[in-house]
């Protein structure tokens, strides 16, 4: 962290009174999974659970401070009316006191592969590769963002963001809070259209990223011609890179998006880049992101793709462009519903079943409710899929799983591996 680790520096920033000695501090959390001696337990609320609950396991932990809305005898700890906006605080503290480099990347897919793949480029670009920071997993929204803020210290000197929306004013609120030197969008579809309602109003929310990205600082984005219009009018006067939709991988779009941002970088540190195709041929293996197109090898030695972090039509085309580049007798997709598309989900959703019907020799969609009449489709409930399954657990066979995270595809995939 940037804040000098000591629980008085802590309570000041937060405008609280430490009660309790002064001690110094390894870390913040509200994790007591995550707990380690020393540590301040933030006791942080949700609608599902409440962080007091936890206090007397993060003692028992070593934790050595509480951050807390309830007064707590004999213990140290710090009294805050909200432990969220306390949290805001020291997010609000670490930005302000970051003057190096921070990149944040939004859009409709490929948030998280791009961020993966550009962390491990441009940690080559530095001596020591802890410089290069970035948020952990998909801490996207606006507690992830702030908990990723907390993990910044001296040591870094390039910051990589990734930031989320699924409701208007979201991109604006992390953005001005970010206030980041790069802006990236890697592409403008139909995901979350149930609180964004259309594609142009993803583009008015994802576009709200360019207006708090520094003056002098530079916005990319991948997106047809007609959405760059409203694209202009927030980047104004600041440097500018367009990319272009392709029919190309995702893997390949999201990598030249990532050299595109180092060409963005000072001189002094881009210099350095060179990109072979070994070295593309590693990056591969380095930046899959768990349930993101991951290949692995399952029972039998079936090849399986797991792609089900998330799921909208945009992100299962490039699942589909994945699958065609794979050489195997039989092709069968595993899918599920696709959340938050709004009043046109029914549409969207057939859509994709036909083109998956022209891909693969099998579909087998899990309680979805269709009309589609076709004979490789099939409708079917989760206790069903081993059995349509068993016939192709071979390496002749590829499985594609994908489906929005509610439908809990991957622990479906962990029957087959």
């Amino acid at each position: 962290m940037l804040i000098d680790h000591k629980l008085s520096n802590v309570s000041k920033i937060g405008n609280c009174n430490l009660v309790g000695k002064d001690a110094f501090f390894k870390k913040v959390s509200i994790d007591t999974r995550s707990i380690s001696k020393g540590d301040i337990f933030l006791a942080l609320s949700g609608p599902n659970y409440d962080g007091h609950d936890f206090i007397d396991e993060a003692l028992e932990k070593g934790a050595s401070c509480i951050i807390t809305e309830k007064t707590i005898p004999s213990t140290t700890h710090i009294k805050t009316d909200n432990c969220f906006l306390f949290l805001e605080k020291l997010a609000n503290f670490q930005r302000s006191n970051f003057k190096k480099i921070i990149i944040s990347i939004t859009g409709s897919n490929g948030k998280t592969s791009t961020k993966e793949i550009l962390y491990q480029l441009t940690r080559e670009l530095f001596e020591n590769k802890d410089e290069v920071f970035k948020s952990p997993g998909n801490w996207n929204n606006r507690l992830g963002l702030y908990l990723s803020l907390l993990r910044l210290d001296n040591s870094h000197k390039l910051a990589i963001f990734e930031i989320g929306t699924n409701a208007i004013g979201e991109i604006k609120e992390l953005a001005s809070f970010l206030k980041p030197n790069i802006g990236v969008i890697t592409n403008i579809g139909s995901s979350h259209l149930e609180g964004l309602k259309n594609i142009n109003g993803v583009l008015e929310e994802k576009t709200d990223l360019f207006s708090y990205v520094s003056s002098s600082g530079t916005c990319l984005i991948r997106a047809k011609e007609d959405h760059l219009v409203k694209a202009k009018e927030k980047i104004k006067k600041r440097k500018k890179i367009f990319l272009r939709p392709k029919d190309s991988s995702s893997f390949d779009q999201n990598l030249e998006m990532a050299e595109a941002v180092i060409s963005c970088l000072p001189e002094e540190i881009n210099k350095k880049f060179f990109l072979s195709e070994k070295n593309i041929s590693d990056l591969e293996i380095k930046a899959v992101v768990p349930g993101r197109q991951e290949l692995l090898i399952g029972k039998n030695k079936v090849n399986i793709v797991d792609d089900t972090y998330n799921a909208n039509p945009e992100s299962f085309k490039a699942a589909f462009k994945k699958i065609e580049s794979i050489s195997c007798k039989n092709k069968i997709c595993v899918m599920g519903k696709m959340n938050e598309l709004g009043e046109n989900s029914l549409i969207l959703q057939d859509e994709i079943i036909k083109e998956a019907l022209n891909l693969f020799d099998l579909v087998l969609a899990i309680n979805l409710d269709s009309k589609i009449n076709a004979k490789n489709l099939k409708i079917i409930n989760p206790k069903a899929i081993f059995k349509n399954l068993e016939i192709y657990l071979n390496e002749e066979s590829v499985i594609l799983f994908k489906a929005s995270r509610s439908v809990k595809m991957d622990d479906i995939v962990k029957l087959f591996l």
